[in-house]
């Protein structure tokens, strides 16, 4: 930070961590117009965290009431002479590109594009080394998440806990191209809610998820124990003809004799499993230790614990994450059936307003919002935040725009009111942590 800044007319300036104290002294005194505080964040998501610097600027914002202000977060120096005043440097913050919080209120949530081998993934609420999401303001202003849940002293979320993991899932419409890793988690609560089924992928309508296994395929292998070994011989048999093709140089072709073996081996691989069938809106609940892989051209909604842990059994093409496949260890320990299906919770119907519940887990929910044309609903969360994407229709949520699959983060306490905009109806999904 510029050394002169302390010195600048109307501003209060602290140097110290404790954003909450010092914060709070500053909204009951009712002096300074501006506050510059100077922050440390200590960034978990690198390899071998980092401190990172940062100065917040917060403005009095009367609109928020007594206690109402504003704030951005910069990691750089701040263009402003001696004679500027708290105002000049707060907009001097602005003018950097970072977003601009209002105290109290919802804040929208920017994508980030991560690629995948079978795909993307378009993240909203990512905070790892591979990439760290943004909250954004209505004018494009952009700072990334953990910066201002440090600043507001979590009104947005505890700094050092990352938020549910809000993401889109968009495989290529190519078979097993576009398919993704059959694998299983240990920690990582996943939910999926279908929101697009290729046409040209899957002519019906209908795509599918690689789901746990045939039990006539267990069945036939006289128990549980045989089943686990004869689906390990096949996998490892495919993984032989697998890795003799990723090992080939990128500029020599795969021979037809070598393509051939790959295909039957995979077939025979994949007999072992179940398909389970997938329509636009269809949720899937997936559990701890089951074995999966989304299919190619099946769009989906993800909320899952914001944890990276996985053990990959099979993939029909080169893993560039890692070295290895987790398949002895996996097969192991996986749940072979899936759970039976189950009817979604209703938690509140009228008035033009369905709310379900799509999953309980121990650390978040979820739910779908289902509202009429000229619907209003409030969603009032007292201790902890909520994430709301619109998946068709588009509303007003406080003063943001929503379209379909745009995001917004709702802070704890907040008290704004969503509409629908438009003569059509909208529908939205909500997560919140458990707790």
């Amino acid at each position: 930070m510029n050394a002169h800044l302390a010195d600048c007319r109307d501003l209060d300036y602290h140097r110290g961590y404790d954003v909450s104290e010092v914060l709070a002294s500053w909204l009951d005194q009712q002096t300074s117009a501006v506050l510059l505080l100077d922050l440390m964040l200590r960034a978990e998501w690198l390899d071998k965290g980092a401190d990172l610097p940062l100065t917040a600027v917060y403005q009095r914002d009367l609109q928020g009431g007594e206690r109402g202000y504003r704030v951005c977060v910069v990691d750089t120096g701040l263009a402003v002479s001696p004679d500027d005043d708290g105002t000049a440097v707060f907009a001097a913050a602005v003018a950097t590109g970072a977003a601009v919080y209002r105290s109290g209120a919802p804040i929208g949530l920017a994508p980030l594009s991560i690629p995948k081998p079978w795909g993307r993934e378009i993240w909203y609420t990512g905070i790892e080394e591979r990439g760290v999401c943004c909250f954004v303001d209505e004018f494009g202003g952009e700072t990334p998440i953990p910066w201002l849940q440090l600043a507001t002293a979590g009104m947005l979320g505890p700094a050092d806990t990352p938020p549910v993991l809000l993401k889109i899932l968009d495989p290529l419409p190519e078979p097993v191209r576009g398919d993704l890793y059959f694998e299983l988690h240990h920690e990582k609560r996943e939910v999926y809610v279908v929101t697009h089924v290729d046409s040209g992928a899957w002519p019906d309508g209908v795509g599918a998820i690689r789901y746990g296994f045939s039990p006539k395929r267990i069945e036939a292998a006289g128990g549980e124990r045989e089943f686990r070994q004869q689906y390990l011989a096949a996998v490892k048999a495919y993984e032989v003809v697998r890795r003799s093709i990723d090992a080939l140089p990128a500029d020599q072709s795969v021979g037809a004799e070598l393509l051939d073996q790959e295909h039957d081996l995979r077939e025979q691989m994949n007999a072992f499993t179940r398909l389970r069938p997938l329509r636009t809106g269809d949720v899937v609940k997936v559990p701890l230790l089951l074995p999966h892989s989304l299919q190619h051209g099946v769009r989906t909604v993800e909320f899952q614990t914001p944890v990276y842990e996985r053990q990959i059994i099979s993939f029909a093409q080169e893993v560039l994450t890692q070295s290895h496949w987790d398949t002895e260890e996996a097969v192991e320990q996986m749940s072979l059936i899936a759970p039976a299906e189950e009817a979604l919770d209703v938690v509140q119907s009228g008035e033009g307003v369905t709310i379900e519940r799509i999953v309980s887990f121990e650390d978040f929910k979820a739910y779908r919002v289902s509202l009429a044309s000229g619907a209003r609903w409030q969603p009032g969360f007292e201790s902890s935040y909520g994430l709301l994407m619109s998946v068709a229709g588009d509303v007003r949520f406080g003063e943001l725009s929503i379209a379909p699959e745009q995001a917004v983060f709702i802070p704890a306490a907040a008290c704004h009111e969503c509409v629908v905009a438009g003569d059509q109806s909208a529908v939205m999904l909500l997560a919140t942590p458990t707790g």
